[in-house]
């Protein structure tokens, strides 16, 4: 893919956009890796909020909620998406089924399950989120992920931007390393104390596609009103 075939497109926050100087790149294949309550879901949740501000489709597959409990998230999060789901701009699956018993065989069968159906429905949408991968990697073979995330970067080639969460230590650190070549953007989140205030941190390992030199290290707290709430180091360690 050329170069000039690549935009930004604005996450729906300003000073977001300011810190990653413009925006995401699109398209691009963009992994979000942090552990239990470092804020990778509300990041995903304001780049998807962006998207659709920008007139994207977008498909969200959540490993972690129902459909409504993610789209009633996002709403409490300060993100007002229930409109574009109604109009079928975001739609929103769930693995998270009702009598449905998920046996190591079939959960092995996942990852190309999706990536399948990725393949099949590339018409129905501009971005794909999965969140959280992890969930569908856990009885995966190494060839298996390397498959998932080949057949992902070959989506993204054509033309999408594809957005995926995990967890810490979900995958080998070997195989990691070359998941992390593959991918235009990579997003390390973490908690920290900082001048004795709690905050989480974003540190941006990568971003190809960015026009300009981007903030690799973003501190931000999440606002059940405004969604991100970026805070200036400065007054973090005041």
């Amino acid at each position: 893919m050329a170069v000039e075939d690549i935009r930004l497109i604005s996450t729906g926050n300003e000073e977001l956009d300011i810190r990653l100087a413009g925006g995401i790149p699109f398209p691009s294949l963009i992994v979000i890796e942090g552990g239990h309550g470092t804020g990778k879901s509300v990041v995903t949740q304001q780049l998807i909020f962006g998207a659709l501000k920008s007139s994207l489709k977008v498909i969200v597959v959540t490993t972690e909620s129902t459909t409504m409990g993610y789209i009633k998230r996002m709403e409490q999060a300060g993100f007002p998406i229930l409109d574009y789901y109604i109009m079928g701009k975001l739609t929103v699956y769930t693995t998270q089924l009702p009598g449905i018993k998920w046996t190591r065989e079939f959960s092995r069968l996942l990852p190309a399950i999706t990536s399948n159906y990725m393949v099949l429905k590339m018409d129905r949408y501009d971005v794909f989120v999965i969140d959280s991968f992890s969930h569908l990697a856990t009885y995966s073979q190494p060839n298996e992920i390397l498959d998932f995330f080949t057949i992902t970067r070959q989506i993204v080639d054509k033309g999408k931007l594809i957005i995926i969460t995990i967890h810490p230590g979900t995958i080998e650190e070997d195989l990691l390393t070359r998941i992390r070549a593959m991918c235009d953007g990579y997003f390390k989140l973490r908690n920290a104390v900082v001048g004795g205030r709690f905050v989480k941190i974003m540190n941006i390992v990568k971003l190809k596609g960015a026009p300009t030199v981007f903030d690799s290290n973003i501190t931000f707290d999440v606002d059940p009103a405004f969604g991100i709430k970026l805070i200036p180091i400065a007054l973090a360690k005041a």
